[in-house]
Formats: structure tokens, sequence, C-alpha cells
């Protein structure tokens, strides 16, 4: 039985060892800070798939058009650093500022949570129950004071329904209407997590203030 991954939450944040032993793995170049607009897809050379696109006989005649290598080669040129620092251990001195953001977080901010506390969870992004006026208030708070935050996944931009995820972990609908998702990346530095939380409390503190 053929194995697909969809490692592209993946790539670029744990290390890539293993993965090769999958049938089919696919990944995007945007997650592991290449070129947004390309990614690929891991197939055994004697598997055959239904092709996406039709025309020339590219890539074994699966995905018809001609590559844009200079963009796949930069692709590949990131991920081999991605790869250099996972190999480091840099994901994990990062781990420990977002661990520290977030004790900050509940002793500063009460009535927060963390989502999945206490659980393994990727060392880039925290999800939090948030107190106090909900999402937009404190979207839009952080932003005028300088933090780009989201109310959730890229991937549910523009619907309006509870998180499914939310949901399945068993947070109640106005629960869910709560969180705020806080993401980082490799530039981002412990000074920049800081910074957050000093923020996030100004905003809590404004908050009150206005009650």
């Amino acid at each position: 039985m053929p194995f697909f991954t969809d490692a592209v939450q993946w790539l670029g944040k744990m290390p890539a060892r293993g993965l090769g032993d999958c049938d089919y793995v696919s990944g995007a170049a945007h997650k592991f800070g290449g070129p947004r607009g390309v990614g690929f897809l891991k197939i055994p050379y004697k598997h055959k798939i239904s092709s996406l696109l039709y025309g020339g006989k590219q890539e074994r005649g699966q995905r018809a058009g001609t590559e844009n290598v200079p963009i796949i080669l930069a692709m590949l040129a990131a991920l081999e650093v991605r790869e250099k620092q996972l190999a480091n251990g840099d994901h994990e001195t990062r781990a420990v500022w977002k661990e520290k953001f977030e004790k900050l977080l509940l002793r500063h901010v009460h009535g927060s949570k963390v989502v999945g506390a206490n659980t393994p969870r990727l060392w880039n992004t925290t999800s939090a129950l948030m107190p106090e006026g909900g999402q937009l208030r404190w979207v839009t708070r952080l932003d005028k004071a300088g933090f780009a935050v989201s109310t959730g996944s890229a991937c549910t931009t523009g619907k309006e329904e509870p998180s499914h995820v939310l949901s399945a972990m068993g947070f109640k609908a106005g629960q869910v209407t709560q969180v705020l998702r806080f993401s980082s990346g490799w530039e981002t530095t412990a000074a920049d997590w800081e910074a957050l939380e000093k923020g996030i409390v100004k905003v809590y503190d404004e908050v009150h203030q206005t009650k």
C-alpha cells in the first residue's frame, strides 16, 4: 500500500530525516523560507499518477510546462539552510523562547490559556485563548502596537464558522472565538517574543482601564 505524507507544515520546522522512506511526500517552499509559488511532490520512480496539466512531456509526462529552474534551485537552497539549522538544534533554542513567552502570558494576562499546553507542539506557533473583548479587539489593538497576529491559520481566512480543529479538541463555540494565534519564523528573535509579551500586557491593561 503506497504511503503519502503531506509534509508542508513539517519541513523547515523539524528535521526531514525519515521522510524519504515515504512513497509520496509533498512540500511547499514558502514554509521553509523559500520563494512562494513553488513546491515539490516526491513520487516513486516507476509509479504513475494522473497528470495535473497536460501538454508537454516535462517531468516524465506527469506535469506539462517549462520548469522555473531558478526558483526550484532557490527552494532547494532554502531547504538546505533550514536542515543545517535544525541539525544544529537551532529550533530547540527557539522553542525555549516561545515557552518563556507562554509562561509570561499566563502569568500576566489573567484568564488566558495556551491551546495544547503540556503536549508536543511545533516551536514556532502559539495559540491561546485570550480574555476580554474578543478576537478582533485584540487583533486591532496589537496591530496598532506593531504586532501582526491572527485569529487562526491562513487556510481558514474568510471562514465564519468556528475552527473544526478547536471544536474537535473540546473547546466550546464561545471559547473558539477567543483564540489568537502567534506565529514566528527563523528570523524571529528572543527580543521579538519579549516585545510581543509586553505589547499584549499593555493591551490587556488598556482594556481593563476602559471598563
